[in-house]
């Protein structure tokens, strides 16, 4: 008896959750139009697929959990209360997801919840009666079709015959339906794996449409077991039916009396702020005196990706995922390219991880790049990329202005440089993970692990004073602009972390800018400053006057006006960092809840609350701001 019973509130259960995969479809069709129209019938059919998939598998999840307290809870009270208040939480988020992606193009994250649910937000984010109002008409309806479907499902099963329920409708459901699904979630993450792999970005670019979408990437089995080669200069996208970006607002102008510098970036691998000076840095350190030094400047994420990515378009690292997706190139290196520069990228390290072949230089043409340097680690390359770059300034069309940029790699763990750079001692043979921890409550500077990273950097040095002098010796200096910076920091402990990517103390974030520019006397700028800045810098220089917030989230860093904060990216969080804290929150739904406030060493703040009360004006602005450059 009690078996039946089970049997019987499993079959409501099924129906149940088949009438809210059906309410969710409804709920989120919206999501729909901000996809590709029938003239891009791939893609069409792609976010159809996935429409179906993505909330397919919402209830898969929604009948493991509750068939497991179903089973456990023999119980028709537990089945009138929990399955149904669970999924009118679901719907009822689903629903505010929709309105949130339509006006701000991204989905339920931490931002969003602490900037509706802290006090005093109402100051800064005015919501309205009217929507108030029509929120909770939506809520009544919500909990009628919720507690009302519920009823009448029990009703319609307890009314039949058991022989029916057992072999007729329920039967071919739960064949059918679990196929029909099973087909579509693997269409959906096959068709978008192919995709990815063949550049097809035309599809890939919606991998961010639905909420928690979870994008397949089989590049590696395709290569192994297929015999697939990847292509590794990926063409920029050229279909423009349908793209997610409002990128840019607006092209810059370059018809007025434009200077064209040579422009030389040199990027050291996870250097951080403290890191130059006279005694690790002696050679930089000098050339900084003929420069202008920015003592307070933070990259723009705590990983390479998020790092480099806002030095090339000037916004936050956060649209990293949709400009990867799209494969757009950037509006600094747009404008290069019209005004007839020529290009060579320098790489210790494969510029197919991180993607930024895929992104920064994907209009750069192949034999400009060069990421395949011989040498068997990082220190080797990096020597062998100032012989490279030397060449190509005897070699190159002296005609034309040039872009170089060059990413020195020794300094990335396991920190290798030659034997003759062992100037901190003692070190470490080799990074053994299984042995690393923070010791004491004190960071000790003289630890063989922290030595190691200190001589890269002493190496890299003497690269990049070679670097320099083959500009010099070029003749070059009184019409090169030189910039040298960090991707990232590199932590050691000093707030209980090591490496990168996974705080945003400035330890990790915080980076040296030295920036060489003729005619600029040297000093120094102890204002705010972040990597955004970089590309409206480097256009304003040239001459170019459009509005920077057209094309950009920074400003000029000869500019007297100081940002209040800066924004650093991760994977799926970012910071607000101003001079007193760092307000850490979510980009993604499932961490949505995420919020945190870090104050002096990075130490979770006591008052959180109240610091972020103070915050919601900011708050409020980078919330747009995320969405600024998405349609």
């Amino acid at each position: 008896m009690h078996e039946f019973r089970t049997q019987k509130h499993l079959r409501i259960l099924f129906y149940f959750l088949l009438s809210n995969y059906i309410l969710s479809l409804i709920i989120a069709y919206p999501y729909l139009s901000y996809g590709p129209t029938t003239e891009d019938l791939l893609a069409w059919a792609y976010t159809r697929v996935a429409f179906l998939s993505t909330f397919a598998i919402f209830m898969i999840i929604f009948w493991f959990l509750l068939y497991i307290v179903t089973r456990l809870i023999k119980s028709t009270v537990q089945l009138f209360v929990l399955p149904p208040l669970v999924l009118f939480v679901f719907q009822v988020l689903l629903l505010i997801d929709v309105q949130i992606y339509k006006i701000f193009r991204f989905h339920i994250n931490g931002l969003v919840i602490n900037t509706l649910v802290t006090e005093g937000a109402g100051d800064s984010v005015q919501i309205g009666r009217s929507t108030v109002f029509t929120f909770i008409i939506f809520l009544v309806i919500l909990i009628v079709i919720e507690w009302g479907s519920m009823w009448g499902i029990a009703r319609y099963t307890s009314r039949r015959p058991e022989k029916v329920i057992r072999y007729s409708l329920y039967k071919i459901a739960a064949f059918i339906l679990p196929l029909f699904l099973s087909v579509t979630i693997l269409s959906d993450k096959l068709i978008f794996a192919y995709a990815n792999f063949h550049e097809l970005t035309h599809i890939t670019r919606y991998q961010k449409l639905f909420p928690l979408y979870q994008p397949l990437f089989m590049d590696e089995t395709f290569e192994k077991y297929l015999g697939w080669k990847k292509n590794l200069s990926p063409a920029p996208m050229t279909w423009q039916t349908g793209t997610m970006l409002n990128y840019p607002i607006e092209e810059p102008d370059i018809s007025g009396n434009i200077k064209k510098w040579n422009i030389v970036w040199i990027t050291i691998e996870s250097w951080r702020f403290d890191m130059m000076n006279r005694d690790v840095t002696p050679h930089i350190y000098d050339f900084s005196r003929r420069a202008v030094v920015f003592n307070n400047h933070y990259s723009g994420g705590n990983a390479t990706r998020f790092g480099i990515f806002p030095m090339f378009y000037g916004i936050y690292g956060t649209y990293w995922h949709q400009f990867l997706a799209e494969r757009r190139s950037p509006v600094f290196m747009d404008t290069l390219m019209k005004l007839g520069y020529d290009f060579r990228i320098l790489s210790s390290t494969r510029l197919t991880y991180p993607e930024m072949r895929s992104t920064a230089f994907v209009k750069v043409p192949e034999p400009s790049i060069e990421d395949h340097i011989p040498g068997e680690a990082g220190n080797e390359r990096d020597t062998k990329m100032e012989e490279l770059f030397r060449n190509y300034l005897i070699e190159r069309d002296k005609s034309r202005p040039f872009f170089s940029f060059m990413f020195l790699d020794a300094p990335h763990a396991p920190y290798r440089f030659p034997k003759d750079f062992e100037k901190y001692k003692p070190v470490v043979e080799e990074v053994n993970y299984f042995q690393m921890k923070k010791s004491g409550s004190e960071v000790n500077w003289n630890h063989p692990l922290f030595n190691r990273y200190r001589n890269a950097i002493f190496f890299d040095d003497s690269v990049v004073d070679r670097i320099i002098r083959d500009i010099e010796e070029a003749g070059l200096m009184d019409n090169t602009i030189i910039l040298i910076t960090g991707d990232h920091g590199e932590e050691f402990f000093e707030t209980g972390y090591y490496g990168h990517n996974t705080t945003f103390s400035s330890w990790q974030a915080q980076v040296p800018l030295i920036l060489y520019v003729p005619g600029i006397r040297p000093h120094t700028v102890d204002r705010l400053t972040s990597h955004l800045d970089l590309a409206p810098t480097m256009l304003s220089l040239t001459g170019i006057s459009t509005d920077p917030s057209l094309y950009s989230q920074g400003m000029s860093l000869f500019e007297e006006n100081e940002h209040p904060y800066v924004v650093v990216s991760g994977w799926d969080t970012f910071a607000m960092v101003d001079k007193n804290s760092a307000v850490v929150l979510s980009t993604e739904s499932y961490n949505a809840g995420m919020a945190e406030v870090y104050t002096h060493n990075y130490g979770l703040a006591d008052d959180s609350k109240a610091i972020l009360k103070t915050k919601m004006g900011q708050l409020a602005e980078v919330t747009k701001k995320l969405g600024y450059f998405l349609k």
